[in-house]
Formats: C-alpha cells, structure tokens, sequence
C-alpha cells in the first residue's frame, strides 16, 4: 500500500540541524495494520506528516522516497498531492480539540471532503455525515451535527477525528495516537471502531503510539523507532517473544505483568534520557543507555541487519 525508502526529514533552528527522521525505512501492506511505536520526540509523528507532506515550515524532507499508487508522494505536484490528502490517504490526528477547526460544526468539517473529493451537493453531504457519525457511534447525530467541537467531549471530538478521515473510504489511514488522554473504556472503543473500520472498508493503517499494549492486541507487523532512526522491526508477535534490540528489551520489561501471588513484580527503568536530536552520539544512538555497550557501539554507527526472515535489527550484538 505504501512504502517508505530511506525517508530523512530534518528541521532548520537557530542552534543548528535537527534530524528528526533519519533513514527511516518501512511497507504498510494493503489491508494491515502497521505499528510506530517509540517514546515521545523520537520521530513517529515527523514521519506520518512526511507522507502527507504537512510538515512546519522549517521542516524539509532531505531524501527518500514515499510510494504510494506507483507514484513517490515526496516528488508529486501540490495539485496532485491535495487530490490525495483527505482522499486516498487520511489521517486522525493526535490532539482532536486542536485539530478541529473551532469556528466551524462538526458537520461542516466531516462534510467538507466530502464535497472537495467527490462534488456531493450540501443535502447528499449532509445525509453520508449522518451516516458517519451513526457508523463512529456518536449519539443523536441530527444534533450533534450543529455542534461545535468546544461542546464534545475528549472520547465524541475523536471519533469526529474519525468520521473525518473514514469520510472518502481512503486507502490507507493514519493513526497518530488516537487513544491519547482517553479513559480505558474509550481508548478500547476507539481501537474496536478502527479496527471494524477497516474489517469493512480494507484500508491498510499505520498505528503511531507509544503504547505496548495497544501494539500487542492490534498490529500485524510493528517497529521501534529510538532518536529518529528505526531500531527493530519484526512481525508483532516475533518482537514480543524474541525482542532482539536492547531498547526494545527495555520497553517490553518496562510492562506491569501480573505473576501471581502477592509479591508486586519490580518494573525495570531503562536508565539515561533520550538524546537531543541536535546533538545525536557517535556510533549506536542508544549506546549511553545500554547495559550491553562495548566499545564497538560506539566506534561506528550500526547498520540494520536481518537477524530472522523479515525480522530486522540496528545493533551489532543482536
């Protein structure tokens, strides 16, 4: 469905170059559900708003290559890219309340794709976000259609989020932490919507979040992103049972785990801070962490080695 080569997208600041992706390199398969998961400021979200081309204005994508339709979305037209966004690729983004445009109802802003990619007049717009809203389970749709994203709660402004980005039946749908700040009960109602979503329409997802757990019960395939760069990568239940990267060793031992009994299971903490991307170590960018360091880690930076079919690591002693 799409697949990203080597993608690098840095910043311009005032203290110098932040490389915020890094050589990032992944296929979401049409149909499945592809995992980004990293702690916060490691890239994820830099990555997904480099598919659609959204980025700040002092964000620039250096090289790779997005394919996407037989085409590279990093080299398409502005004309041909809005045919795309909204349409053959959609994204719900991470902070709903901000995303939504505050002076407009909801269903002026569901419809709006609607009539910008498929020319529906106002009462067939009108009719398919009713339709939406109904599908997302938004109670008394002929309501709520008149309301403003002020009046929603955190759980109805995403799955407004959602309606939006489902509207056009895109191809594939990005999910850029779309259970944050969300209750238990509604984080799994989103993810039981999303995945009936695309039981039903066949759109391929790519799932960002920091969230194990959420990984666990829903991906098909899953990679670890530290610093900017991608670390492992595996089918979803090959990284949970033969995790191979230390960072990743380090996440998965970090899960509260019931053993049984009364004695309370000791979480392990990976030591260190994640570095800033400004000043990125030399060799192994997790190496400053790592119990498993030698001094090899750190003579050269590592390159990504295929331990196991399909099965693909960034570390020298994996």
């Amino acid at each position: 469905m799409v697949s990203v080569e080597d993608l690098r997208t840095y910043f311009d600041t005032p203290e110098g170059i932040v490389r915020a992706v890094d050589g990032v390199r992944f296929q979401v398969p049409r149909g499945k559900v592809f995992g980004l998961v990293g702690e916060s400021g490691c890239g994820k979200s830099v990555t997904a708003l480099s598919i659609l081309r959204v980025l700040p204005p002092n964000a620039r994508i250096v090289s790779g290559q997005i394919l996407f339709d037989h085409g590279d979305l990093c080299r398409l037209p502005e004309a041909a890219l809005q045919r795309i966004r909204g349409n053959r690729i959609a994204m719900i983004f991470q902070e709903p309340l901000t995303s939504l445009n505050p002076v407009f109802s909801i269903g002026y802003q569901i419809a709006e794709p609607l009539r910008i990619h498929q020319g529906l007049g106002r009462r067939e717009a009108v009719t398919q976000v009713m339709d939406l809203l109904r599908a997302v389970g938004i109670p008394d749709p002929e309501t709520r259609i008149r309301e403003y994203p002020h009046q929603l709660s955190g759980g109805m402004r995403q799955r407004v989020m959602i309606a939006m980005a489902i509207a056009t039946r895109p191809a594939l749908l990005i999910a850029d932490e779309p259970t944050t700040a969300l209750d238990a009960t509604i984080q799994a109602q989103i993810l039981d919507l999303l995945a009936e979503i695309r039981a039903t329409t066949g759109s391929a997802l790519l799932l960002i979040t920091h969230d194990l757990g959420i990984i666990a019960e829903t991906a098909d395939a899953v990679a670890i992103m530290y610093a900017g760069e991608i670390v492992e990568q595996a089918a979803t239940t090959t990284l949970f049972t033969h995790p191979a990267h230390p960072y990743t060793q380090g996440l998965l031992a970090s899960l509260p785990r019931h053993e049984g009994g009364d004695r309370p299971r000791r979480l392990h903490a990976i030591p260190g801070t994640v570095p800033k991307p400004i000043n990125l170590p030399e060799g192994c960018r997790f190496a400053p962490r790592c119990g498993r360091c030698i001094e090899a880690c750190t003579a050269a930076h590592p390159a990504v080695r295929e331990i196991a079919p399909g099965h693909l690591v960034r570390c020298i002693r994996a």
